[in-house]
């Protein structure tokens, strides 16, 4: 299984580490080029855009720090839902509200995919 991380602060990067330890195929993204270096350097692939992760990844898992950033990810032209595709699965661990979440998952299952929500 391919898997895409996007948002490596405190708690995803730590997240991040642990599945590339673990022998985890790990594309990742960040928009502090130094966080993903040093994942890059331990065997992570690191992707241009929140598409292309999407597009790459059997599984994209979020890890961002507020409603807004997760909802640019999430809508942007380059972001995730644009990349998703049937078959994949979003696991959402950001820092959001409820009803965020909800509206963005809806937003993937009529993209008929799978979704995890961690809230």
């Amino acid at each position: 299984m391919k898997i895409g991380f996007i948002g490596l602060g405190n708690v995803g990067g730590k997240l991040a580490g642990s599945l590339l330890r673990n022998n985890f195929d790990l594309t990742v993204r960040d928009l502090d080029e130094t966080l993903t270096n040093s994942l890059k350097d331990l065997g992570a692939k690191v992707a241009k855009s929140p598409k292309e992760l999407a597009e790459q990844s059997d599984l994209i898992i979020t890890s961002l720090p507020s409603p807004d950033v997760s909802a640019k990810v999430m809508e942007s032209e380059d972001g995730i839902l644009n990349g998703l595709s049937e078959n994949k699965i979003w696991l959402e661990m950001s820092t959001t509200d409820e009803n965020e979440v909800k509206r963005l998952g809806k937003k993937v299952i009529e993209k008929k995919l799978s979704l995890w929500m961690d809230l």
